[in-house]
């Protein structure tokens, strides 16, 4: 057993500490005051960190104070305080270097003053020490990665260092442990004398060592390592274990380059106590480019955006969010209504980061956009019409009720869950992707809740054809050689329902998160009895479950038990099948993932980003850009009953959804702090399916599918063998991955565009829109005006319609007639920017 010290504080001694704590208080006096608006009151301040208990005395606790001002805005206001404690016998306060000591076994109430405004947070003192085991895993791996000494420039690299290779930042335990004790015949490591091993030598530079001197002899990190050595480099100990590791402040905005904020991290402890690491982590920011850490946890602001800054110790990881800004909201931000809460938590983040919201779309641009997102198709000229004239309160919110109740809808959303269940009747799949993509039609029309549609999906078995729901695990079996792979589904299960990318914890510790192999293999165990056959018929499929069969632990060759993500090990009885444990936890509503993951994934289809981005990726140290928003979402849908429904009509009605695409004296395309704080509508591409439905809307030739009648929608054809060339050409995917659908235009489509047969002949189609307009007798304005109205959902401006005119004029005196005219000024809209995005 081994007794971990907090480190004590102090102010004399060399120089260099006296500088070190000299530009401490400057970057904390700085942080305080930048920005802040002169005269500012107070209205609330805040000790952090809380719930403080120290083992014994001599131990002590780095602090920081944050104050809120008038308008909202946080500043770090430690050396601004009074504090004081109500026992100094018990707890003394250093307000020079913001630690609280305990002093005796005890209890005391730490009080701060800052203008009329107080805060007060009670601090407990054991009797004694709390004893720490030394881990390999987690207290030398720890002093490794705080050191940098596994990182990706040193021996953390591909290839290592001189021959000595350790995983990047500690994800694979197992191998680090051989490395250091067997590897190259032992030679890092003296059981007999731990003081000649070299895993301590070359760190303390007593023998050359390319890393230069990391600690020195008498340093914390010297006596753990050379504990662990004495007590035989074990690769796990015994004692009170680190539980959580914690970060503050957890979120705060900084005001012009420069400015500063203090960090101080504290552990949390299996026997209750607490624990200042706040110079025990390794810190590391996301992006420098906004914000820089030093290895004592100062920030110091680079340039405007958003950062996460990482705290890692003892396999535990914590975070904070920086955001930095080139001034505070004053006074003159804008207020704007709101229609819900949502608007609510985006405006305010918005008034947070200085990011001034886009006005309200016009009629015209909203109703464009909300039938392409909710139901994959243009408005027509009279549908635009009747609610550009409608004057009633409430238009919006009626219009959006209408829409989610049409048949489109369902159809429009019922791709998108193809794609995300990589439904397709490619790549082995089988005939019964049919039934499979009208099973998930149908459960989108009725609004079903969505925890019962999961539910049915994770513990489906049977017949594909028979039970639609089955085919949701026909991406991941081999049907040539009737093998089901387990280590295919688990990831599918993990991203697709909790937003959580297991998929390196397959062959080792993950190295950004708290996942372990463990984690991946319990997960699999729930499936690890499931198996496929042929069925009765071609192309049948049939799933089932065999009577024994587990998942074994490819570093341990032992089954593994069932485990639930971050969660215990659940008791199963034999006779029930796992999956029903797994799916009853997956929808849960007390799971932390599943509804945070669903709601974040819908509002990545709405808003082209997530709340957190990647939207299946919602791991600790990728932090949401609105966590407030993310958190309501959450519990907006477990109270709605998980109706997909309300999560759209939510989200639609929402101020911030019917934000303009554009303002006047911006760039037209989104910065990136509007784009993540969601300050205004994005421009997105049209998925294939929309754009090509589109484009026989506004030419009024729809396209023709093989096998279809006339008419038919490319969102409710079934993807045969060979799937129709312009659709492959936008995008369609090939549904063998978890992958979205790519967002980067190409040179295939811009030539499709303008040459391809797609286009060609609806353009030229002599009873298009453009014959029967011609038929009708139509001027070329109302051509003009109904092509407009059809592709953008607008009259054309006084200046289009002119630069028009002048086009079809100077098109008849190059000697093409008029129609021709009329078919390219058509496909010049069809190949322009406005009508091939959402806006």
């Amino acid at each position: 057993m081994f007794s971990f010290h907090s480190q004590r504080v102090r102010v004399g001694g060399s120089g260099s500490r006296r500088l070190l704590w000299a530009s401490v208080l400057l970057v904390t006096l700085t942080a305080a005051l930048a920005g802040q608006p002169a005269g500012s009151e107070w209205k609330a301040v805040r000790f952090e960190p809380r719930g403080i208990s120290l083992a014994g005395p001599d131990l002590s606790q780095h602090y920081l104070v944050l104050g809120v001002d008038q308008l909202g805005n946080e500043a770090d206001v430690t050396h601004l305080c009074r504090i004081i404690s109500s026992h100094p016998r018990i707890v003394t306060v250093d307000t020079d270097n913001s630690v609280v000591t305990g002093k005796s076994s005890g209890r005391a109430e730490i009080r701060l003053t800052l203008g009329d405004v107080h805060d007060s947070v009670e601090v407990a003192v054991g009797e004694g020490r709390s004893e720490m085991a030394v881990n390999f895993s987690s207290d030398v791996v720890s002093i490794l990665t705080t050191k940098g000494c596994n990182g990706s420039g040193c021996h953390g690299s591909p290839a290592g260092q001189n021959g000595f290779k350790l995983s990047l930042f500690g994800y694979d335990i197992g191998a680090d442990h051989q490395m250091i004790i067997h590897g190259h015949d032992g030679r890092r490591v003296d059981l007999e004398h731990p003081e000649q091993s070299l895993l301590l030598r070359k760190p303390t530079f007593q023998v050359a060592h390319g890393g230069g001197r990391l600690f020195d002899v008498d340093s914390e990190e010297y006596e753990t390592i050379s504990s662990w050595l004495q007590s035989g480099a074990p690769l796990d100990g015994s004692g009170v274990r680190l539980e959580k590791l914690e970060l503050y402040p957890a979120e705060r905005i900084l005001a012009g380059l420069g400015a500063g904020q203090r960090l101080a991290a504290m552990g949390r402890l299996s026997d209750g106590t607490t624990r200042d690491m706040t110079r025990e982590v390794r810190y590391l920011s996301a992006d420098e480019a906004v914000a820089t850490v030093s290895p004592e946890g100062t920030i110091a602001s680079s340039g405007r955006g958003l950062t996460t800054i990482t705290a890692r110790a003892m396999g535990k990881v914590a975070t904070s969010q920086i955001g930095v800004i080139d001034k505070l909201a004053g006074d003159n931000f804008p207020s704007l209504e709101r229609n819900n809460f949502i608007d609510d938590l985006v405006f305010a983040k918005l008034r947070k980061m200085n990011v001034r919201p886009a006005p309200l779309s016009s009629d015209e641009e909203f109703l464009r956009r909300v039938y392409l997102d909710a139901i994959g198709w243009l408005p027509t000229p009279r549908e635009v019409s009747e609610f550009v004239n409608d004057t009633q309160p409430g238009k919006r919110a009626r219009l959006i009720d209408r829409l989610l109740e049409r048949p489109e809808h369902a159809s429009h959303w019922t791709v998108r869950f193809e794609d995300w269940l990589r439904n397709c009747q490619l790549h082995m799949q089988g005939r019964s992707m049919g039934v499979f993509k009208d099973w998930i039609r149908e459960w989108l029309r009725t609004d079903r809740p969505y925890d019962a549609f999961v539910r049915s999906l994770l513990t489906s078995l049977g017949d594909t054809m028979r039970n639609p729901a089955a085919n949701f695990w026909n991406p991941s079996a081999d049907f040539m050689s009737k093998q089901f792979s387990v280590t295919k589904a688990t990831p599918t299960v993990s991203r697709l329902f909790l937003g959580i990318r297991l998929e390196c914890a397959e062959c080792h510790n993950h190295p950004l998160e708290n996942f372990t192999q463990d984690d991946f293999y319990g997960l699999a165990a729930f499936l690890a009895r499931l198996r496929v056959k042929h069925g009765t018929g071609a192309y049948r499929r049939t799933w089932y479950l065999e009577e024994s069969g587990e998942v074994e632990h490819p570093q341990t060759k032992r089954p593994v038990a069932p485990k639930l993500p971050a969660d215990a090990t659940p008791e199963i009885p034999e006779e029930v099948d796992r999956r029903q444990i797994l799916a009853e936890w997956v929808v849960s509503p007390s799971n932390p993932y599943f509804a945070r993951a669903t709601v974040n994934r819908f509002w990545y289809q709405y808003f082209g980003a997530g709340i957190v981005e990647p939207y299946d990726d919602l791991r600790s140290t990728n932090l949401p850009t609105n966590r407030a928003l993310l958190d309501r979402l959450a519990q907006f849908f477990v109270e709605s009953g998980f109706r997909l429904k309300a999560l759209h009509r939510l989200i639609l009605n929402s101020r911030t959804y019917q934000a303009s695409s554009t303002v006047a004296g911006r760039d037209r395309k989104p910065s990136p702090l509007e784009r993540v704080l969601f300050a205004r509508y994005p421009p997105q591409r049209l998925p294939a399916e929309t754009l090509l439905d589109a484009v026989g809307q506004v030419t009024g030739v729809p396209h023709r599918f093989k096998g279809y009648p006339q008419g038919t929608s490319a969102k409710d054809i079934y993807i045969p063998d060979i799937p129709d060339y312009f659709l492959v050409t936008f995008g369609l995917p090939r549904r063998d991955i978890l992958k979205g659908r790519a967002e980067t235009p190409t040179l295939s489509q811009s030539l499709h565009l303008m040459n391809g047969d797609s286009l060609r002949e609806k353009v030229e189609a002599s009873d298009n829109v453009l014959g029967e307009l011609l038929e009708q007798g139509a001027s070329d304005s109302e051509i003009v005006s109904e092509i407009y109205l059809r592709a953008y959902s607008r009259q054309p401006k006084p200046t289009e319609l002119e630069t028009i005119t002048e086009f079809l004029s100077a098109e008849q005196a190059g000697g093409r007639d008029h129609r021709r005219g009329l078919e390219n000024f058509l496909w010049a809209v069809l190949n322009s920017k406005e009508f091939q995005l959402n806006h």
